[in-house]
């Protein structure tokens, strides 16, 4: 990152890398101010930003400086390293208690030190950065969206069979399958009572590439999901469904840990003519426990920092969605195109870090970050191929789908945050990445339906075109009307 001081002296922003980001210029003149100086005493960090820059600051002067590291590190690296610079030039921490003192000796550290390390310098604003808030909204928006996964993947399966009444031109009755699925010709043999009931099993895994914003990270979850609906009349099911997810995502480098078990709570239900048409939706809330733990770990001209930064975070995420398509049944075909819209917000709750050794080096550089909402508005547009097979066993239906995700709600946001035991309480952020706008989805399963309303099914869904990001889910469920 070059920054050009002459700019910033005359209120302009400087040109570089962090400048992209909406940040205030007093932190720049700050850089400009101690950029060339061979070190950065207490003494001289104290001063009022007022003062006049020391005599010896010149072009002449060694080029390795506090601006050196700005321009080494990540972008959220660099805001925080303009919060440190701003709040550790006062000297306000070092005139209070023990806590605000170890705060001063460590930003000290990591500005005075520039001069003799810029790169051990970047490292450490890299890593106090907490960029892995990203992972922590990823994982609650995916948990939610697996939840509406799994109640219109069931809404689905019983359009399958309950449509499926002689003379309608449904997909087992119009391919001659209910005498052999119900040992008669009636859907009520098919299909054993009112109610049905569901156990689904998941399992996903992927990995999110490094960023701009944010590390890299391996990422893993396996959910269960119970369920029972009734159904109202041969055009309309509704039902409730429970779901128990555990998350856990590790950070490339050595950075660490986000584990998250989440439960949930979600109502559906399915309107659905005998001409194909239909129109389903759900509404849903779950809350997150997170336990996320930062490994902090620089070296500073022969000072080392090794720590771990530890918080438990509460997410609550409220989901809704509407969707309407048509059932259109080619012989032995069925074609189903659809478009569906879907809400997610995803607020966390404000926490404060503790640090695994606050008596060393790095020990208080804690962060409290602000309560965060995250929205997300995102439309899907596509289409299902299915056929019916008969066996001696049952009707299997073999599925293909591939849906269009638009995201309306891509902005990017900025999380606030201040060092716990900065006296000053001096204000940063964090900038999370910007969501994929398009990409896709694709997925293919089977599922069996049996006599007296037993079916089961497997899936599998991956998502295409989304950058820098790879998933893969595997679905099974059975279920049981009585």
């Amino acid at each position: 990152m070059a920054i050009d001081c002459s700019r910033v002296s005359r209120g302009q922003r400087p040109i570089g890398k962090a400048a992209r980001a909406p940040v205030t210029l007093g932190p720049w003149r700050a850089i400009c101010l101690f950029s060339g100086l061979v070190a950065l005493p207490t003494a001289v960090l104290a001063q009022d930003e007022n003062v006049d820059p020391p005599t010896d600051v010149g072009p002449t002067a060694p080029a390795t400086t506090y601006d050196d590291a700005l321009s080494a590190t990540s972008v959220n690296g660099a805001i925080a390293g303009e919060a440190i610079l701003t709040t550790c030039r006062t000297g306000a921490n070092a005139q209070g208690t023990a806590r605000n003192q170890a705060f001063q000796d460590d930003c000290n550290l990591i500005v005075g030190g520039a001069s003799e390390d810029a790169a051990g310098s970047a490292g450490a604003l890299e890593q106090l950065a907490a960029d892995q808030i990203n992972a922590q909204n990823s994982a609650s928006a995916r948990a939610a969206g697996a939840g509406v996964a799994v109640t219109l993947g069931r809404l689905e399966r019983i359009r399958l069979v309950d449509r499926a009444t002689p003379g309608t031109g449904a997909m087992l009755a119009g391919n001659g399958l209910l005498p052999m699925v119900s040992g008669g010709g009636a859907s009520a043999d098919l299909t054993a009572g009112p109610f049905g009931g569901f156990l689904n099993y998941e399992y996903v895994s992927g990995d999110a590439d490094q960023t701009d914003y944010q590390p890299g990270y391996d990422d893993s979850r396996w959910s269960l999901a119970a369920g029972m609906d009734y159904r109202f009349s041969d055009s309309f099911v509704g039902g409730l469904a429970v779901r128990y997810a555990d998350e856990d995502a590790d950070f490339d480098n050595g950075r660490g840990e986000l584990k998250g078990e989440s439960w949930g709570l979600m109502g559906y239900a399915s309107y659905f003519l005998p001409n194909g048409l239909f129109i389903d939706g759900s509404v849903g809330y779950s809350n997150t426990d997170f336990e996320m733990e930062r490994e902090i770990n620089y070296g500073i001209a022969g000072s080392t920092a090794r720590q771990i930064a530890k918080s438990d975070p509460d997410a609550d995420v409220w989901s809704l969605s509407i969707g309407a398509g048509y059932d259109l049944f080619v012989n032995p075909f069925s074609i189903t195109p659809s478009l569906r819209l879907s809400y997610v917000e995803n607020s966390v709750d404000g926490y404060r870090e503790a640090m695994s050794d606050p008596s060393t080096v790095g020990g208080a550089m804690a962060l409290s970050v602000d309560s965060q909402t995250y929205t997300s508005l995102t439309s899907n547009l596509g289409v299902q191929i299915s056929r019916a097979i008969s066996t001696s066993s049952g009707v299997w239906v073999p599925q293909l789908r591939i849906g269009w995700i638009h995201e309306f709600e891509n902005d990017q946001e900025q999380v606030g945050a201040t060092f716990v035991n900065d006296i000053n309480q001096q204000p940063l952020y964090i900038l999370t990445n910007k969501p994929d706008e398009n990409y896709f989805d694709l997925g293919v399963g089977v599922s069996g339906q049996f006599a007296n309303g037993r079916s089961a099914f497997i899936s599998y869904n991956t998502l295409l075109g989304y950058d820098d990001v790879t998933y893969n889910a595997i679905t099974a469920g059975v279920r049981l009307e009585f």
